[in-house]
C-alpha cells in the first residue's frame, strides 16, 4: 500500500469506525472503487434465566449521612444495601418476582422508601438492618419519588397519571390528583411540586392547594445532523465525506429530574430531530442514515442537559457521548452533573470494513469501533464553562470516568463521593475524587442476566443511537419523524405483544424481526449483520415486553358503554382491530392525504400512546375522531354524538 494509499484508508477507517454505515456489502459499479463490507456477527446467543426488563435508570440513591447506597435492581426484584465506608454489601432486600423496584427516597426517621414499577406498591427499608417494615399499593405504575420534610408526606408519580401523596410513616394517601399520563419525576420545590412527564419532557408545577399552576415544555433548540455524503468520489472518502446540515431538535423522552440548586430541576432528556430525515442509499462515504458520527451531537437523536429556572427560563445544551443517558446527578459542591450513559457501543462486535481494490479482496484491515476509552459509561460535566469542540457550537464534550460497563443509575453522597450501578455485572462503582479518581466496585451478587436480546436493543448500534433511542422502555419515544421516503411517521409502540403481529413497520413491508434489523438496525443505525441465533434472541426478547398498566378500569360504566359501541357492527372497530392484539395484522388505506396502505396497529396500551395515528395529528384521543385526522376511515364513528364517542375513548383507555 502506497503512502497515499494507506493516508486515504486510515482516514476512511476512522470515518467508519466513529459513523458505522448505512449500507448493505454492494459491490461499487467501478471495479476501481473501494466497497463497504458489512460483517456478520457470529457471536453466541446468550439467553437470561429470566428475562431483564427495558433499562428505566434513576435506580440509585445514597442516605444523608453518606453511609450507604441503595441500590435497586429490576432485573433481579431486589434492592441491595452498599455500605459506602467498608466498600462491602450490607444487606439485600427480596421483594416479590416481577416487582421491578426503582427510586428510592429517605425520609426524616432514615427509612428508604422504594417504589415498585411492576408491583403497584411502595415498600419501606430500614437501611441499618435491611428489614422490610412495610408495602403499600399506591397506584398502577409508580415511577417518581419525593419525600417533603416540612409535610411528612411522600408524593408518588405514577405513569398512568394519578399523583399520590400519603404519609412516610404509614397511613392512607391524603390526596391523589389525575394530571394526566405518563408522570415521570416528582420534586419539592419550596410549597410547589415539579412533575414531569417522560415522553415530552413537560413540567408541571403545582401549587400547594394542588392546582396546576402553570406548565412548561422545554423550548426546541437548534442542533446538526451528520449524513453521507452524496458523492461516492474516493477522494471525498474521509471523516468529513459527511453531509452536515442544521437542524431543529424537539425535547422529549425526560429520563430523568432533580432538583438544582436555584430552586429549579436539572433535567437529562433526548432531542428529537424535526426537519426532514433522508434515508441515504447505500454510501461507503462512513456515517450511517440516522446519523451520528461516535464523539459529537450529530446523530438523529441527542443527548441533552436542561435547567429550569424558578421563573421559567430554561438553558439546554447539547453533549456528546453514547445513547440512553438515563440518569444525572448533581455533586453537592454543584459543581459537577453526573450522567449514567446505558448505551456503550459494544467494542467485541466486528465493525464495517472497507476494502480497496488490490488488496486481496476482503483481507484489508478492518476499521473497529471506538471501545471503551472513548465510551464512558458515566460523564463528568462541569456546571459552568463546559467544553465545546468538533465544529458543533451546541456540543458539549463531558469528561469520561467509570467506563468497565454500561451504567444505569448515578448519584452523589452528600460528601461528594460519586456512585455508579451497573446491571450485568451487577455492582456499585464507587470513585471518589473527580473526575479521574481512584475507583472501586462492590460486587452485589446474584447470577447473571446477560441476554443478547435486551443487549442489542440497548447497545449504540454502531451510529450512535440504540433501538431504545427511540422505543424507550420497550416502547416509543412520542415522537413523528419525517422521513422524506415516507413522509410523516409516529414512532410505533414494541410492548403491545408483537408475537404473530408481523408485518412490522407502518407500511407493513416488513415481514419479521430479521427484516427489521437488516434494514433498520443495519442500513440505518449503522450496525453489522446478526446471525439467525442473535436475530431470534432479539424477537424472543421483544415479545416479552410488557404494556402498561390500563389508565382506566375495565368495570368503569362509560368504559362498559363504549365496549358494547366498539364492538357494535353499526361503528365497525372490530372490522380491523379484533382478537387480544386488537389488530388482524391487515394493511389497510386509510392515509386521507398520500392514500397509501399503512398497517394495522394494536390497541393495546394506546392511552398512553399520544399524539395518535400514523401521522401524529391527533393530540388526544378524542381528537382521532376530527374528520381531519381519520375520521369515518378509521370506524363510522361520524354519526355518534359527543357522549358516545366520550364511551368510547372511555373503553379505549382500558386497553
Amino acid at each position: 500500500m502506497s503512502r497515499s494509499e494507506t493516508g486515504l484508508f486510515l482516514g476512511v477507517a476512522l470515518g467508519v469506525a466513529l459513523g458505522g454505515c448505512n449500507s448493505f456489502d454492494k459491490r461499487p459499479d467501478d471495479a476501481n472503487e473501494p466497497r463497504l463490507v458489512i460483517p456478520l456477527d457470529e457471536r453466541a446467543a446468550v439467553t437470561a434465566p429470566t428475562t431483564p426488563p427495558p433499562i428505566s435508570g434513576g435506580t440509585l440513591s445514597v442516605l444523608s449521612d453518606s453511609s450507604a447506597a441503595i441500590v435497586a435492581d429490576p432485573e433481579r426484584d431486589r434492592v441491595s444495601i452498599v455500605d459506602l465506608n467498608t466498600r462491602s454489601l450490607r444487606a439485600t432486600v427480596a421483594l416479590q418476582p416481577g416487582d421491578e423496584p426503582g427510586r428510592s427516597v429517605e425520609d426524616n426517621q432514615r427509612h428508604v422508601h422504594v417504589a415498585l414499577r411492576r408491583g403497584g406498591a411502595i415498600v419501606a427499608i430500614d437501611p441499618s438492618t435491611g428489614s422490610l417494615l412495610s408495602r403499600r399499593a399506591v397506584c398502577k405504575a409508580p415511577r417518581g419519588l419525593a419525600f417533603d420534610a416540612a409535610s411528612g408526606l411522600l408524593h408518588v408519580a405514577c405513569a398512568e397519571g394519578k399523583l399520590v401523596s400519603l404519609p412516610a410513616q404509614g397511613g392512607d394517601a391524603v390526596r391523589t390528583l389525575d394530571l394526566g399520563p405518563d408522570l415521570r419525576d416528582v420534586l419539592v420545590r419550596g410549597s410547589e411540586l415539579w412533575v414531569t412527564r417522560f415522553k415530552t419532557a413537560e413540567v408541571l408545577r403545582l401549587s400547594s392547594v394542588g392546582t396546576v399552576a402553570s406548565s412548561l415544555k422545554i423550548p426546541n433548540i437548534a442542533g446538526q445532523l451528520s449524513q453521507p455524503s452524496k458523492s461516492q468520489n474516493s477522494s471525498e472518502l474521509t471523516p468529513q465525506g459527511l453531509d452536515l446540515r442544521n437542524v431543529n431538535l424537539e425535547a422529549g423522552v425526560a429520563w430523568r429530574a432533580v432538583s438544582s440548586a436555584s430552586g429549579g430541576a436539572v433535567i437529562v432528556h433526548q432531542g428529537a430531530v424535526t426537519d426532514d430525515i433522508p434515508i441515504t442509499p447505500p454510501s461507503a462515504s462512513g456515517g450511517s442514515a440516522y446519523g451520528g458520527d461516535g464523539f459529537g451531537c450529530s446523530g438523529i437523536v441527542k443527548n441533552v442537559v436542561s435547567t429550569v429556572g424558578p421563573d421559567g427560563s430554561v438553558v439546554s445544551t447539547q453533549f456528546s457521548g453514547p445513547p440512553l443517558a438515563v440518569d444525572l446527578a448533581v455533586s453537592p459542591d454543584k459543581q459537577w452533573l453526573a450522567v449514567a450513559h446505558a448505551g456503550l457501543l459494544d467494542s467485541s462486535a466486528p465493525r464495517p470494513t472497507l476494502v480497496f481494490p488490490g488488496h486481496g479482496g476482503d483481507s484489508a484491515p478492518t476499521a473497529t469501533g471506538p471501545g471503551a476509552a472513548i465510551s464512558p459509561s458515566v460523564a463528568v460535566l462541569p456546571t459552568s464553562g463546559m467544553v465545546k469542540g468538533g465544529g458543533d457550537p451546541n456540543c458539549a464534550f463531558p469528561q469520561g470516568v467509570m467506563t468497565n460497563a454500561p451504567a444505569t443509575a448515578v448519584a452523589f453522597a452528600p460528601n461528594g463521593v460519586l456512585v455508579a450501578q451497573t446491571r450485568d455485572p451487577a455492582q456499585l462503582l464507587i470513585q471518589r475524587d473527580l473526575p479521574f479518581g481512584q475507583q472501586d466496585a462492590v460486587p452485589l451478587l446474584g447470577e447473571s442476566r446477560a441476554d443478547t436480546g435486551h443487549d442489542l436493543f440497548h447497545r449504540d448500534a454502531g451510529g450512535g443511537i440504540a433501538c431504545a433511542s427511540c422505543h424507550p422502555e420497550g416502547g416509543e419515544d412520542g415522537h413523528t419523524w419525517h422521513f422524506t421516503d415516507t413522509g410523516e411517521r409516529r414512532t410505533q409502540a414494541l410492548h403491545v405483544g408483537l408475537r404473530d403481529t408481523a408485518p412490522f413497520h407502518w407500511n407493513g413491508d416488513l415481514p419479521n424481526v430479521g427484516a427489521v434489523m437488516s434494514e433498520v438496525f443495519v442500513g440505518r443505525m449503522g450496525g453489522v449483520r446478526e446471525s439467525d441465533s442473535r436475530v431470534s434472541a432479539v424477537s424472543e426478547w421483544l415479545f416479552s415486553l410488557k404494556a402498561p398498566a390500563p389508565i382506566r378500569e375495565a368495570n368503569d360504566e362509560a368504559a362498559q358503554r363504549g365496549q358494547a359501541l366498539f364492538q357494535s357492527t353499526e361503528v365497525g372497530c372490530t372490522t380491523c382491530h379484533s382478537g387480544p392484539k386488537l389488530t388482524d395484522n391487515r394493511s389497510m388505506a386509510v392515509d386521507s392525504v398520500l392514500n397509501k396502505k399503512l398497517q394495522v396497529p394494536s390497541l393495546v396500551g394506546i392511552a398512553y400512546r399520544a399524539p395518535f395515528m400514523h401521522n401524529g395529528c391527533a393530540a388526544t384521543l378524542a381528537a382521532r375522531f376530527d374528520p381531519k385526522c381519520g375520521g369515518d376511515q378509521h370506524g363510522n364513528v361520524a354519526q355518534l354524538s359527543d357522549a358516545q364517542r366520550s364511551d368510547l375513548v372511555a373503553y379505549l383507555e382500558t386497553l
